[in-house]
């Protein structure tokens, strides 16, 4: 099993998507997430996202991943409030366990730097069978803003896991999913700020403390690769097989717009 993986479960490290909460709530206030909604995490880690999703609206989650480990501390967070919204399962994001159309919502995107390049097409495919159509395909990715060095990133997969290369930039993963079936409602684009010696130290004060020499060293490392990444969210909508659509392309129609003034009351 991945280190990296390991190590994150036995730590007490809360393992976010790019921008933690801020995120999460984009996708509910773009993807319409209610407590109706039903939602999957593919690749759920410790259950950061599963866990809050529920906690803000009520909707039923489910998170899934690989590492056994990651699926027990998963478990272990969850709280007595939203214990009956939540579960938990192992299980291959290749090769989903859920019938076709079983989620309104699914999250995807922090697993595929860990998979080989070759099958994350096919990944994501496999998170389209399970969503409804006109369901919501939510992703958050770190893409590269300028090439970093090939050695940094190799050291950087060594340590962490991941499968990245240092062509790995903005086109390169939005073309993942602008090759799918799918529209996209909704794309942010955000900077990365490195972090100062305050914010670190925070950080390793709510590690376990058999861990925090581990991440010590590993958090020079993502700030030394945080000098050239940045990162999107995007919401999808799922389109539905074998029937002419009423869709306006371009998105939006002839003319773009740009908002200038909104009052709310």
């Amino acid at each position: 099993m991945n280190d990296y993986l390991s190590l994150v479960a036995k730590s007490g490290q809360v393992n976010t998507p790019p921008g933690s909460y801020r995120t999460i709530k984009e996708w509910i206030t773009n993807s319409f997430l209610n407590p109706d909604s039903h939602v999957l995490e593919v690749g759920c880690s410790t259950g950061f996202i599963t866990i809050e999703i529920a906690r803000y609206i009520r909707a039923t989650c489910c998170g899934l991943d690989l590492h056994e480990e990651s699926i027990k501390t998963a478990k272990e967070n969850v709280d007595q409030h939203i214990a009956s919204n939540v579960s938990f399962v192992c299980g291959d994001a290749g090769n989903l366990q859920f019938h076709n159309h079983s989620f309104s919502h699914v999250v995807i995107g922090g697993h595929l730097p860990f998979i080989p390049a070759e099958i994350r097409s096919t990944h994501i495919v496999e998170a389209m069978r399970v969503t409804r159509p006109w369901g919501y395909l939510l992703t958050a990715l770190y893409f590269y803003k300028s090439p970093p060095p090939k050695t940094l990133v190799d050291e950087f997969n060594r340590v962490v896991g991941t499968k990245l290369e240092v062509d790995h930039d903005y086109s390169y993963w939005s073309k993942l999913f602008d090759d799918q079936k799918l529209i996209l409602e909704y794309e942010s684009t955000n900077e990365v700020i490195l972090a100062d010696s305050v914010r670190i130290h925070t950080y390793l004060q709510h590690l376990c403390d058999s861990s925090r020499m581990e991440w010590e060293n590993r958090l020079r490392l993502f700030n030394e690769n945080g000098r050239y990444i940045n990162y999107f969210v995007r919401v999808y909508r799922r389109l539905p097989e074998g029937q002419k659509l009423m869709i306006q392309i371009p998105r939006g129609g002839l003319y773009q717009v740009k908002q200038t003034f909104s009052v709310q009351f």
